[in-house]
């Protein structure tokens, strides 16, 4: 390994938070898109670069993530935050009201019930029995994990609709969250929000939702703190939850990393060294998968020798839709079908959205396409501050926040059920919006005009 090209990968991981922390200075917060996707990259690319400091990685792949999260960045001058933040501190006091309705609570119940009820439907699809699921639950999970990266699933609606609920319920939890006035209701709600990905996580081995759900929890309630004006990332009391939280969430995935065929190992230093591997190829492979073959797109030395491909046009970015307008671009079932490897520590198949996104529109196009998509998240984000209540752009926001945590894998947008969440919850806000605001005019014609005894 060069040390020279490692210490530089560093030093422009550190750019990606030191240009964050610029415009954190800027707008006064870190609960600001280009801050959230600049934390989100620094983690993405300094934790697997420092932890495995040993394992080489291309500086320029690394050079190159600092320029889009730059780029991101740069789009948010173009709007006025002062103004913005100003406005938006005058609506606090009706976020409770709007995110802690009777009637996102129904619905938060419904989506909730509705995701255990569809992997269920799913788990007989697939031929599993209750008894199997009650009693041998080790094994049933093992078999389905083999069916699936087998490509040997029965083809059923009840993932894709069980998946859909999931997102919205993570969603609504997070709104709900902050909105409940007893600690036993707030605990309530959290176990509930992330009741179905556990047993996804446990019955099928995949790990993937509930990560994804924890983070669309998080965007529900950073809307919440944004509609009452409390800009801070994390609040003193849910950093108590972290330490204990992390380890329920590190026990999960053991036991989906375990039951998935490492739990008939029983050399106990093999065991180790097995679980070592998955974790460190989980949390770091993307940022050394995406680095080789940048390195050999650019005529750097890579470990493998990837095909070459045309320029897709979009095709890898907005796949879903593609394929909705017909497309018959076949991929396979990780997008990409080279497996980068580090000796017995690292293996997978994961490259970022960013290496979809150079096949896509080349390297100068994908800096582009950073700074429009920033325009675009920034503006909406700019409106949700001045709207009294937002309804589309707290969608936009909360799912921004999806898209920057899953750019480690690809882009979110090439997800069907990306816009399908998105519209439904979209629908959800708008009903819970007219409600309310007929609820509250109700109850304002009942209350006696100012100097008036009742």
């Amino acid at each position: 390994m060069d040390i020279f090209d490692k210490c530089l990968a560093l030093i422009f991981s550190l750019m990606i938070l030191g240009q964050a922390y610029l415009v954190r200075r800027v707008v006064g917060t870190w609960l600001f898109p280009a801050c959230l996707f600049g934390l989100f990259w620094f983690g993405y690319t300094f934790v697997p670069l420092a932890i495995l400091f040993w394992v080489p990685a291309e500086p320029y792949a690394i050079a190159f993530l600092f320029l889009c999260t730059s780029a991101f960045s740069i789009g948010s001058v173009l709007f006025d935050w002062k103004t913005a933040f100003k406005r938006n501190a005058q609506k606090r006091e009706t976020a409770t009201l709007v995110y802690g309705s009777p009637f996102l609570k129904r619905i938060f119940y419904l989506l909730t019930l509705a995701s255990i009820v569809f992997l269920i439907l799913d788990l007989f699809e697939q031929g599993f029995s209750l008894r199997e699921l009650l009693f041998d639950l080790q094994a049933s999970a093992a078999t389905y994990a083999n069916l699936l990266y087998s490509e040997n699933l029965t083809v059923n609606i009840f993932p894709r609709l069980g998946i859909v609920c999931t997102f919205l319920g993570a969603i609504l939890g997070g709104f709900l969250f902050p909105c409940t006035s007893t600690k036993a209701e707030r605990w309530f709600i959290l176990v509930l929000s992330f009741l179905p990905p556990t047993l996804v996580a446990i019955t099928q081995t995949a790990k993937g939702l509930l990560f994804l759900s924890i983070v669309f929890f998080y965007g529900g309630l950073l809307v919440y703190r944004v509609s009452v004006g409390k800009l801070r990332l994390f609040e003193k009391g849910s950093l108590k939850l972290l330490v204990p939280g992390t380890a329920i969430l590190m026990l999960i995935v053991t036991i989906a990393f375990l039951w998935r065929g490492l739990s008939n190992i029983e050399d106990r230093d093999e065991l180790i060294s097995r679980l070592t591997s998955y974790f460190a190829s989980y949390s770091c492979g993307h940022l050394y998968g995406f680095s080789d073959w940048f390195a050999f797109m650019i005529g750097r030395h890579s470990e493998l020798t990837y095909a070459h491909e045309g320029t897709s046009f979009g095709f890898y970015t907005f796949m879903s839709l593609f394929q909705l307008m017909g497309s018959h671009k076949v991929v396979p079932l990780g997008i990409f079908d080279e497996y980068y490897s580090f000796g017995d520590l690292l293996t997978g198949n994961l490259y970022t959205m960013f290496r979809g996104l150079i096949l896509d529109f080349g390297f100068s196009g994908s800096v582009l396409f950073m700074f429009l998509t920033s325009v675009l998240l920034h503006k909406t984000f700019h409106v949700m501050l001045l709207k009294r209540r937002p309804v589309f752009t707290v969608v936009t926001f909360v799912f921004a926040i999806g898209y920057f945590y899953s750019s480690f894998v690809i882009s979110a947008l090439s997800w069907n059920r990306t816009y399908v969440a998105f519209v439904l919850l979209w629908i959800i806000l708008q009903i819970n919006k007219v409600i309310t605001e007929r609820g509250r005019r109700r109850l304002a014609m009942l209350e006696p005009p100012v100097g008036v005894v009742a």
